[in-house]
């Protein structure tokens, strides 16, 4: 009985915890979806307390994000991988409780939806946007309020 405080309060630091999701996709009839548990290591949807990495696959199945996505913590996207936000798709980063940098593209992100920053500094956000291919609604909401990021078109 003495312990029982004690594991109760080892139980909630490891469910608070942030987890980190690799992109693993192809699970089957919905290979790309970022709403597939099954396309992602944890076997659930990243949430808001989740680092985000999708690395390189040789099969080239990466995500897409078709829908209003439950907010992440964090974004990674490895060289020569990508991520595609679709027409209808929304994905929002909220960096509240992150340390160091919230979004590193060293691969490409193709937004034809909607693509919210929160919580960021924007000085590391633009140094990011080399790799952004925004064709939809992308900005970084700050206590001042929005700042629309804008990026070339990558050819």
């Amino acid at each position: 009985m003495k312990n029982l405080p004690i594991a109760s309060f080892l139980l909630l630091i490891c469910l608070t915890a942030n987890a980190q999701a690799y992109w693993l996709g192809g699970a089957a009839g919905r290979e790309t979806d970022w709403m597939e548990p099954r396309n992602w290591s944890t076997g659930q949807v990243p949430g808001w307390q989740d680092d985000v990495i999708i690395p390189y696959q040789d099969q080239s199945l990466y995500p897409e994000v078709r829908c209003v996505a439950p907010l992440i913590q964090s974004l990674q996207i490895s060289k020569e991988a990508s991520l595609a936000i679709g027409p209808e798709g929304v994905l929002t980063i909220d960096a509240y409780e992150k340390e160091g940098t919230a979004m590193v593209l060293e691969g490409f992100l193709f937004n034809y939806g909607a693509l919210i920053l929160t919580e960021m500094e924007l000085e590391p956000v633009e140094g990011q946007l080399s790799h952004l291919d925004n064709q939809g609604i992308c900005s970084l909401v700050t206590d001042a309020g929005h700042i629309p990021l804008l990026a070339q078109e990558n050819q």
